[in-house]
């Protein structure tokens, strides 16, 4: 066991039964929120891979600008 969960343990050993609901609802709402940030991560690494499959599928003369002007353009019109 690592020092700081002994330290943990330590800690939950000397407070009062009548706090245990305390810890246990947050050790749960913790529990909870890493799994989240689990499943969040796998997530982001999926849309990640997604994204790397259309690499380098753009022609050698494509001018990124250009494309960006005339869709602003489309989208926009004379705006302003």
């Amino acid at each position: 066991m690592t020092r700081i969960k002994e330290r943990a343990v330590e800690m939950i050993q000397r407070m009062p039964d009548d706090d245990m609901f305390y810890v246990i609802n947050i050790l749960q709402n913790l529990e909870e929120m890493t799994a989240k940030k689990n499943t969040d991560r796998e997530r982001a690494m999926t849309a990640y891979q997604d994204i790397l499959k259309y690499r380098g599928r753009l022609p050698k003369d494509f001018e990124e600008d250009q494309e960006l002007a005339e869709a602003r353009e489309e989208k926009y019109g004379n705006i302003g």
